[in-house]
């Protein structure tokens, strides 16, 4: 019987039996299993058959070969995440992906996310949103969201409001702590 201990164990052991294990299962839920297994990867984690993994032909496997490309602390490659993107049916292997490729907190990733910002999907459009508010105070990243206020869906455009209008509107309306409005003042 495989369990998360033999899998967490395998990890640590820092060479391919993970990906021997996965390749010795003939059953996609085992290989489902395995990956959700994984948890925190070490630093010294060997990541090949993950990629590999990335053209499985089930999407829940894509999904956690994704997830797991994601925590390999911005070591991962983005170039094949991008080539599934492409071709990628299921929305929610890629949203995974817009997810891995903002958690990497990478500059040169922002053009990247810029493009995802561009996507039918709101969910997607949130994720990227998701990866490019980890930079703060960059005012590049600021002139791609602020207009995302006008976006055609409610939920992207309640998060840009959220995020750069309601704290302006919260600074304007705000009265200093001893003040307070004419009407509230007891003038009898």
């Amino acid at each position: 019987m495989l369990t998360k201990e033999y899998v967490t164990e395998l990890k640590h052991r820092g060479n391919s039996d993970i990906a021997d294990l996965i390749n010795a299962q003939r059953d996609v839920g085992m290989v489902v299993f395995i990956l959700e297994s994984l948890g925190q990867l070490p630093s010294d984690f060997h990541a090949d058959f993950l990629y590999h993994l990335l053209s499985h032909n089930h999407a829940q496997v894509r999904l956690n070969a994704v997830k797991n490309i994601g925590k390999l602390n911005g070591k991962s490659d983005t170039k094949p995440l991008l080539t599934l993107y492409q071709h990628e049916t299921n929305t929610g292997v890629r949203r995974e992906i817009v997810s891995s490729i903002g958690r990497q907190r990478k500059c040169i990733n922002k053009p990247i996310l810029y493009d995802f910002l561009n996507d039918e999907d709101p969910k997607i459009v949130c994720q990227a949103i998701r990866g490019l508010l980890v930079f703060e105070n960059d005012k590049e990243i600021e002139e791609h969201l602020r207009p995302l206020v006008n976006h055609e869906n409610e939920m992207v455009r309640t998060v840009i409001y959220k995020e750069y209008f309601a704290k302006e509107k919260s600074k304007k309306d705000a009265l200093p702590h001893a003040e307070t409005y004419d009407f509230l003042k007891n003038v009898a």
